[in-house]
């Protein structure tokens, strides 16, 4: 057994020291090779990713609704069994529990800012449309709070940042500088987003300025450049606080909070 398994990811996670990922969200950091490369176990890698675009082709197109949350987990329970199995610890998914208390701290304050920024958004006449979203019209309330406090955070939030910002990072990593692990990241990230891009375009109505082939192509490549930098956000929040917590509260402030905005224009105002 590698020497920095030992214990777990307490005092080292793969190549790098706690003390190095405690700081990792330094720009000066962001560069610099692992002090103690290893390989990278590329077969497990493409395994999870493999599985999980499977998972998103499935979720996307085959699956109703009310099987998203199990499935979900169910599939990253399996890339956690094979992130482990390849040597991921704890500490380079960022699931260390002494870091959690920080993670929920900084994405609690994410989520304080989202959800003022939304009901600025709300407020003002001209951005306001952008919230009439069929699916919360052709819904009820109920629907709703269980999209925004249910599904979002399990099915969501949680199974994505885990699977990205916790286990892809973590094991690209282990032989690349975190700027070119995040970069990768980000790319799968963008790219996991193609499908429920296609998807949205009809129930938002900023999809209507998206018609044709040429307006399809543009909304897809907006939104995986979209989703890229979103992911580079999110990973940011996850190296600050050393805890995949905080990406995926925010990601949930993201989503949920949107959802709850849009249902505040739809049936109230």
């Amino acid at each position: 057994m590698p020497r920095d398994l030992t214990a777990t990811g307490r005092h080292h996670a793969w190549s790098w020291p706690l003390e190095d990922w405690d700081h990792m969200w330094k720009p000066n950091r962001w560069l610099i090779k692992p002090p103690d490369p290893h390989k990278a176990h590329i077969f497990h890698l493409i395994a999870i990713v493999g599985l999980a675009s499977y998972a998103n082709v499935i979720t996307n197109r085959v699956l109703d609704d009310h099987w998203h949350i199990p499935f979900n987990l169910g599939i990253l329970a399996v890339a956690l069994l094979i992130s482990r199995r390849a040597g991921t610890t704890w500490t380079s998914m960022g699931l260390r529990s002494d870091r959690m208390q920080r993670g929920t701290i900084v994405g609690g304050i994410v989520i304080l800012i989202i959800a003022v920024g939304m009901a600025i958004a709300v407020a003002i006449p001209d951005t306001r449309e952008l919230f009439m979203d069929d699916r919360v019209i052709e819904n009820s309330i109920g629907w709703v709070l269980f999209q925004a406090f249910i599904r979002i955070p399990l099915g969501t939030a949680l199974y994505e940042e885990v699977l990205f910002r916790g286990i892809v990072f973590g094991m690209l990593v282990r032989r690349n500088s975190p700027l070119v692990a995040a970069a990768w990241t980000s790319l799968l990230f963008g790219f996991w987003h193609i499908l429920p891009t296609l998807d949205t375009l009809d129930a938002n109505p900023a999809g209507d300025l998206f018609t044709g082939m040429i307006g399809i192509v543009i909304a897809v490549i907006g939104a995986v450049g979209g989703t890229m930098l979103a992911g580079l956000g999110f990973l940011w929040l996850r190296l600050y606080a050393n805890s995949t917590v905080a990406p995926v509260l925010a990601h949930i402030g993201t989503n949920s909070v949107a959802m709850l905005a849009a249902a505040v224009v739809v049936h109230l105002l």
